[in-house]
């Protein structure tokens, strides 16, 4: 019985991660969830860490990307799932590019194509590919952010849709609100609050978001 019960509650850790993750349209910038059209600069790195929140279930990751030959960014992270005692290990590939880079009252496009997967599967995780666009208004003072796309869930074996719209809120140089829904088919979509402020800008920032039964604290550091 006991072994039974550590069963059951391994699968639903498992299935709550998954899902808390298989549901957003792309990993974006810190505190959003729904992506941009940006890419970090050529020969640069960065790395997104954060803690969250979801009813008892608790996600750490760590994510860090490069940019690879200039059009591409790569990134390669991690996170460690508790729900109680029980503890899943998730992993994640991304590829992200830009086919127009988004200028100051312009707008831009990209592709991102993701792969995640939980740990004793290999890559045979749940695909997913994103379209990103995004607009700059008042000079970079608002940006809008238009997700389309889909998600393969391999332990389902189904396709659905995903979406998510979103805007961030320049206050000054340092701090910068955002506001975001997105979701899929099959699921409920989720709103999110977000604030961010640079500690170093471009260098070192702290953020946080809120949602409904969902909170987070994230830390991003870039190299020069």
């Amino acid at each position: 019985m006991m072994l039974l019960n550590t069963l059951n509650r391994s699968h639903r850790a498992i299935g709550a991660g998954l899902l808390a993750c298989a549901s957003l349209p792309a990993h974006a910038g810190r505190p959003m969830t729904v992506d941009d059209a940006a890419i970090v600069s050529p020969g640069q790195c960065q790395l997104e860490s954060y803690v969250q929140r979801a009813g008892e279930v608790r996600e750490f990751w760590a994510t860090p990307a490069c940019n690879v030959g200039g059009d591409w960014e790569l990134a390669l992270g991690g996170a460690v799932v508790e729900e109680g005692a029980t503890h899943t290990h998730l992993g994640r590939l991304q590829a992200k590019t830009v086919f127009k880079p988004l200028e100051a009252d312009g707008w831009g496009a990209g592709l991102v194509l993701a792969n995640q997967f939980s740990s004793g599967r290999g890559l045979d995780g749940d695909l997913s590919v994103n379209v990103p666009l995004s607009f700059s208004l008042r000079g970079d003072s608002v940006l809008l952010h238009l997700n389309a796309g889909a998600i393969r869930s391999q332990t389902r074996r189904v396709t659905d849709p995903s979406w998510g719209i979103g805007a961030e809120f320049k206050l000054d140089e340092r701090n910068s609100l955002t506001a975001e829904s997105f979701g899929q088919r099959r699921s409920h979509g989720r709103l999110q609050l977000g604030f961010a402020h640079a500690l170093i800008p471009d260098r070192v920032q702290i953020d946080a978001t809120l949602g409904k039964r969902l909170v987070s604290i994230g830390l991003v550091l870039q190299t020069p």
